[in-house]
């Protein structure tokens, strides 16, 4: 077999090998990302939700000053009930009375609604406030033991040396079409051709004259896929795709 062909089969297994570590290495640092994103949101939401018991608060003093209001008019009521001097004058200050203790109950049950939503919110505030706590703290956790997305491992630098080390050996023109298909992210740079039966993984049948370029040395792509095409007489040893 081309030697030429025999690096690039060689750069292949390397360049998965790369992908897999980067894969796995994005996936950790993308956790790092996800885990700050909701945290980000949990924030927002205790915050949204401490903004509401405020403004609860707010209507609750207002209702709970208001009772006070009417205790003290229903007080001043009665202490002129004796003092009226016509019966619609009296009638008056029972109805004034009414009103404030009806007043007063409607304003009751306004609070104890409105406290029983505050005690609601100031719940799902401590939760959210917990739990981006507790994110922020993974966060950190993946980021302190993981490598962050650009910076590489030393298994990956490992194999980027192995990698360098063969590419500055290969023939540049075999060089430039494996790395060019490389990046284009094809899923089969390079495929072996049957040397009985001439095929290919796709099925295509290569000619007489292509396969003996190929035995001669020579770089060559296969039009319909844009694969380079090489001969491996002993059988397929190496994954292609």
């Amino acid at each position: 077999m081309n030697s030429s062909i025999e690096a690039l089969l060689d750069l292949q297994v390397i360049d998965k090998k790369r992908l897999t570590l980067k894969k796995a290495r994005e996936a950790q640092s993308g956790q790092v990302d996800d885990a700050a994103k909701a945290a980000t949101t949990a924030d927002a939401t205790a915050t949204a939700a401490a903004s509401e018991v405020d403004k609860l608060g707010a209507l609750i003093r207002q209702y709970t000053a208001d009772c006070a209001r009417c205790d003290q008019t229903i007080t001043d009521l009665r202490s002129q009930q004796m003092n009226a001097k016509t019966n619609k004058e009296y009638m008056a200050i029972i109805n004034g009375i009414e009103a404030a203790k009806l007043e007063k109950t409607n304003r009751e049950a306004s609070v104890k609604d409105l406290n029983a939503k505050v005690e609601a919110l100031q719940a799902k505030a401590k939760a959210a406030q917990d739990q981006a706590a507790a994110l922020k703290t993974k966060a950190e956790q993946v980021k302190s033991t993981n490598a962050v997305a650009s910076q590489l491992t030393a298994e990956e630098q490992e194999l980027q040396a192995q990698y360098d080390e063969i590419r500055g050996k290969l023939d540049p023109a075999f060089l430039e079409a494996y790395e060019r298909l490389v990046k284009a992210n094809h899923k089969m740079p390079l495929m072996r051709i049957d040397p009985k039966t001439r095929s290919t993984a796709y099925g295509s049948i290569i000619s007489h004259n292509m396969i003996e370029q190929i035995r001669m040395g020579k770089l060559v792509i296969e039009r319909g896929t844009n694969c380079i095409l090489y001969v491996d007489e002993a059988g397929p040893k190496k994954a292609e795709g």
